[in-house]
């Protein structure tokens, strides 16, 4: 009999932690960070790992060393030091740590959409704090962009009070630096339960249409991070990224050309754990 598998996706953003079992794959809980928002404090990274670990306590313990694993991605690749340190934390935690490239969580969104009910004629948007993969049917090969939600925050003056957030310059950069070639696409890592959670209606429970999207968008960015915060669908600061996120998307329909997209639960770490 297979046992259940857990995985720590270690994002840029937020920690996420996933399940594997006879009942398929599931998100259990998340923890939002931003690492690369504010200088990271090893301490406090190893606390807040820790809480997130103690507040699945109950989860987590009936799981033998070996079942759980641990990805870091984009904040690990570009400091080696919390690459390290993370590695420490979680072989201290008896957990399998490593980081891995950009070109790896490309590849693990390929699988992981190759076992999705993502229409294959889709191209595919995965946005992490600190980058992001784009498939296109256009080319086997993955476009890579080393920059994410938390670069686009700092940049952009996002996470400012309204009048100050540069929200038409950020789409209009993000357009110019999305591939060609892009046309009608899913955009992943929790933008289903995203739109539901703000009762966005998807055409046949599948697709956001641009209008609708428009329209959430500007709601949004009128709001003081505060009210954002109080309003979201998994831990407040994951509101965070929001309006980051919306320009991605904005972006992506305006260099697309389409008048929908299909949003997705998917991420990275059911790609990673598929292959377990």
């Amino acid at each position: 009999m297979q046992r259940d598998k857990l995985i720590l996706d270690l994002g840029s953003h937020s920690a996420k932690i996933f399940k594997k079992s006879q009942e398929g794959i599931k998100q259990v809980d998340v923890l939002t960070w931003e690492l690369l928002e504010s200088e990271a404090s090893l301490p406090d990274i190893e606390g807040q790992l820790k809480s997130l670990l103690a507040t699945n306590h109950t989860f987590v313990e009936r799981f033998d060393e070996g079942t759980v694993e641990a990805i870091g991605t984009e904040t690990m690749r570009r400091s080696p030091l919390l690459s390290e340190h993370m590695q420490q934390i979680c072989k201290n935690l008896h957990i399998a740590y490593r980081t891995i490239s950009q070109k790896e969580e490309a590849e693990l969104l390929r699988r992981a959409v190759a076992a999705s009910d993502i229409p294959s004629d889709l191209d595919v948007i995965n946005v992490g704090g600190g980058s992001i993969q784009i498939m296109t049917r256009d080319s086997q090969e993955p476009y890579l962009i080393p920059f994410g939600i938390s670069d686009l925050n700092h940049q952009f003056q996002l996470l400012e009070s309204p009048p100050y957030r540069q929200i038409a310059t950020c789409i209009k950069w993000l357009s110019c630096r999305l591939p060609a070639t892009l046309k009608t696409f899913a955009f992943t890592g929790g933008e289903r339960a995203y739109l539901k959670h703000f009762e966005v209606e998807l055409e046949q429970d599948l697709y956001c249409l641009s209008s609708d999207f428009h329209s959430l968008a500007r709601q949004l960015a009128a709001l003081d991070l505060s009210d954002l915060e109080a309003n979201s669908p998994f831990d407040p600061k994951w509101m965070r990224g929001a309006v980051a996120s919306n320009c991605i998307v904005l972006a992506g329909l305006i260099k697309s050309g389409s008048t929908k997209f299909l949003p997705s639960d998917l991420h990275i770490a059911h790609g990673f754990i598929n292959q377990l």
